[in-house]
């Protein structure tokens, strides 16, 4: 069975994330919403967490699992404050919304500059890039924007989906080259050699 990779699961999440921000974007107080969700990721890993531990025999507890029980207390609490006071989070949210979209568009612009020379790397595939690059920096430094809660969840939902199209392009860009490069090896090793002929045999 093969492993999946960390770089595959992460698209999946954010893909997930966009679909959900973009299918929920209307309701009424979204980024509370929004805010209990990520309180219940940093919840339910403490808890479970907390949990292991405390059903776990005194002797078979290790050091490892007394160093993890102040941090999973501090995510449990934090996860709780943001699911029973998210209005305290709102705003953050924003900006870390706004901060993530650049991040994730200048890391496509990057890694598709450095690999120009690598593999088969077409004009426009830089074109999601940079809308999500600009719907980042557009909520980061608009401010009448990121009053509207709603249209920054539904902005970063669609540019998560962006996000995941233009990874599906570098993935299809790889494998052509890869698949180029085979096919120029094989043609290569098919290639009929002329046989020499020495002084001798002349």
């Amino acid at each position: 069975m093969k492993r999946i990779s960390v770089n595959v699961l992460t698209n999946v999440v954010l893909l997930l994330a966009g679909a959900l921000l973009i299918v929920f974007y209307s309701l009424p107080d979204v980024m509370n919403w929004v805010a209990r969700v990520m309180g219940g990721v940093f919840l339910l890993p403490s808890l479970a967490f907390l949990l292991m531990v405390a059903l776990r025999k005194r002797d078979n507890r290790g050091a490892t699992d007394f160093t993890g029980i102040m941090p999973a207390i501090g995510g449990l609490c934090f996860g709780l404050l943001m699911i029973l006071k998210p209005g305290l989070f709102a705003g953050v949210l924003t900006m870390l919304m706004g901060t993530l979209l650049l991040v994730l568009g200048l890391f496509h612009l990057v890694f598709l500059l450095l690999s120009v020379r690598s593999i088969d790397v077409r004009g426009w595939y830089f074109l999601l890039p940079l809308l999500v690059t600009a719907a980042g920096a557009i909520i980061l430094f608009v401010p009448d924007l990121r009053d509207h809660n709603n249209e920054v969840v539904l902005v970063t939902g669609i540019s998560l989906i962006l996000f995941n199209v233009t990874s599906f392009q570098e993935y299809l860009a790889e494998r052509r080259t890869i698949k180029a490069r085979l096919a120029q090896r094989t043609a290569d090793d098919e290639e009929p050699t002329l046989p020499t002929i020495s002084a001798e045999e002349e």
